[in-house]
């Protein structure tokens, strides 16, 4: 087991990387609060992990404090129903089942269910303490760290914007149960890669190594390959976790995190039932090492590489279908880190780390786009 520290604006909680850690994570939300339990548990959970994550660690708790009230609320985990519909009905469960500030909110899925969640845990009674234990390898090295919550915007036309509305609220711990990992299709394993794949670009180049292994030691029960996903997990969220602390509220240095965002938000809001967020993230990152071969920042060879690098994870490296670069555009443009009509592009430096570029032109966006098969 291996614990980190999440420091997001001045506060310190612990980030628990681990395989089997139903009766630990238990223990951790009972202590949150030191001798004081929660008045109530609001148990925010992706239907589809019930039988082999819920369901244990319900029992853990009930273990630990006989008298202790879950509230169950089950979520449909997919992107269009991350919106502020299924924020405002898991907000009136809440508060028809009597959830009080001694509530505890325990967000247990993927990045959907710590998004949705978490931003319950922001706006309920302006603020209740919440616990994150994401159960996807996307969750665990990216959705469920940096205290970002937030539900996407379906606009009028159908079209989704990501995560437009929401709120910097930390969660008071994370825990990471690498085991859950073994009932991951994998296509959702490889779809946590793509963030695995953009923290090595970004600070830690030797993670890359351990990345085709991944697939195979989630179905490993053995102690060697849970040790190495342990690791895989720890070293990928600390990158985020060391950028997160140094820039909280995104004004600088967390942009880097959006490495490959920009594009890859643009392709998912069209095409969100084609691909799953990572799958976008691959194809953005893609088409940012095509863009910054065209703003002087990487040589041909090394954006060869990164495509090289997701294609042989088995990710995506081009759209799922036809799209025209003049509406991929328009969607981009509705991106959060874009700012009095200006484009914010974060993009791979050739040898390491990436580049935040302001103000950056058009042409950037379109030479990456084209880059990944947009027409």
């Amino acid at each position: 087991m291996r614990e980190l520290t999440q420091v997001c604006g001045g506060n310190a909680a612990p980030v628990v990387v681990g395989s089997r850690l139903a009766e630990a994570a238990a223990a951790r939300c009972l202590s949150l609060r030191g001798g004081a339990a929660p008045t109530s548990v609001l148990l925010i959970f992706d239907a589809a992990v019930a039988r082999s994550a819920v369901e244990p660690f319900v029992k853990a708790l009930l273990s630990a404090q006989p008298k202790l009230v879950v509230h169950r609320m089950a979520v449909e985990a997919s992107e269009r129903t991350k919106v502020g519909e299924e924020w405002l009905r898991l907000q009136r469960d809440a508060v028809a089942v009597g959830a009080d500030r001694g509530a505890l909110l325990i967000a247990v899925g993927g990045g959907v269910v710590t998004d949705i969640g978490g931003f319950v845990a922001a706006s309920l009674l302006r603020g209740i303490d919440w616990a994150a234990m994401p159960t996807t390898l996307l969750g665990m090295v990216d959705a469920a760290l940096g205290g970002k919550t937030g539900v996407n915007v379906r606009l009028g036309d159908g079209r989704l914007v990501k995560n437009m509305c929401g709120a910097f609220w930390p969660p008071r711990l994370v825990v990471s149960d690498v085991s859950l990992l073994s009932t991951l299709p994998v296509r959702e394993l490889r779809s946590g890669l793509a963030e695995c794949v953009k923290h090595a670009l970004l600070a830690d180049a030797t993670l890359a190594e351990c990345l085709p292994a991944a697939v195979a030691d989630a179905r490993d029960a053995g102690q060697a390959a849970q040790s190495r996903l342990v690791d895989l997990v720890a070293r990928s969220a600390q990158v985020k976790l060391g950028i997160v602390e140094s820039d909280p509220r995104e004004d600088g240095r967390r942009m880097l995190l959006n490495l490959g965002h920009t594009f890859g938000h643009a392709i998912e809001g069209l095409v969100p039932d084609e691909m799953l967020h990572g799958e976008a993230v691959a194809v953005g990152l893609v088409a940012a090492a095509a863009a910054s071969v065209e703003a002087g920042l990487m040589a041909r060879g090394e954006a060869d590489a990164v495509r090289a690098m997701v294609e042989g994870l088995g990710l995506p490296t081009q759209l799922p279908s036809p799209l025209e670069v003049d509406v991929l555009l328009r969607v981009a443009g509705s991106d959060k880190k874009r700012r009095g009509g200006a484009w914010t592009l974060i993009l791979p430096r050739g040898g390491g780390g990436a580049e935040i570029l302001r103000n950056a032109e058009e042409r950037l966006l379109r030479v990456g786009f084209a880059a990944v098969g947009a027409t």
